[in-house]
């Protein structure tokens, strides 16, 4: 932070409120990632509908994309159990980050509030959306597939776009505010993780491969614990 009192007529720039993402793989991907994949399959095949919780299927492809029940994660199973482990930790890693540092991740409850499995191919799309109740999201890349690629320069093949969060001066537009607009399209691989706030608009676009499009994604809330540095610092204020 630049020092406020300095008048040598330089011109200073202060950054404020900045949009932060996480990336991380997964180091058991590769031991446990095929037989979640599996698991997921078997789901699938039980699932009595398309979009199992009935929740914004308006924003949803009508037909080429499976969405599990918003309860993955809490399922007796071994391999969710440790990627569930994983995606907390990770989590708590970010919003430390997030936050400067000022608790340490360990001091840090993370609770997964929903989780759920998208498995699409065939063009099948989530439209533009954010997530409620809960302060951090993720999408865990089981498969990919053929979703690395573009299209003649376009859109990628069943990418995760974000939309940029802030207005753009009154919807008036020149190259004085171009910074505030423009979209995201986040690299994705199999086994990486990619945390956002809650807050930020995405989609995940229409895919088409020869494999299905396989992820999980996740909502959680993030509080101190009892007995840390930052609670305790909490309590004892007048």
């Amino acid at each position: 932070m630049p020092d406020a009192n300095q008048h040598d007529g330089a011109l200073r720039g202060v950054q404020a409120w900045p949009t932060m993402f996480f990336l991380r793989n997964w180091a058991e991907h590769a031991a446990r990632g095929s037989r979640i994949i599996s698991h997921l399959q078997g789901l699938q095949e039980r699932q009595q509908q398309p979009v199992a919780s009935g929740v914004a299927e308006r924003m949803k492809s009508a037909t080429g994309l499976s969405e599990g029940g918003f309860d993955l994660l809490r399922e007796p199973n071994e391999d969710l159990a440790a990627l569930a482990a994983f995606l907390t930790g990770s989590v708590a890693g970010a919003a430390a980050v997030a936050n400067d540092c000022r608790e340490e991740a360990g001091d840090l409850a993370v609770t997964i509030v929903d989780s759920w499995y998208h498995i699409t191919n065939a063009g099948g799309f989530h439209d533009a959306h954010f997530h409620h109740g809960c302060s951090w999201c993720g999408i865990y890349y089981l498969r990919v597939g053929d979703a690395s690629g573009r299209a003649r320069g376009g859109a990628p093949n069943g990418g995760s776009r974000f939309y940029c969060p802030l207005t753009c001066g009154g919807q008036y537009r020149d190259f004085g505010n171009r910074y505030l607009g423009g979209t995201l399209d986040m690299p994705i691989e199999d086994g990486l993780l990619v945390i956002f706030p809650s807050f930020l608009l995405h989609s995940g676009l229409p895919y088409q491969g020869a494999q299905d499009r396989i992820v999980i994604a996740f909502n959680a809330r993030v509080h101190v614990r009892a007995g840390s540095n930052l609670a305790a610092r909490l309590a004892g204020s007048p």
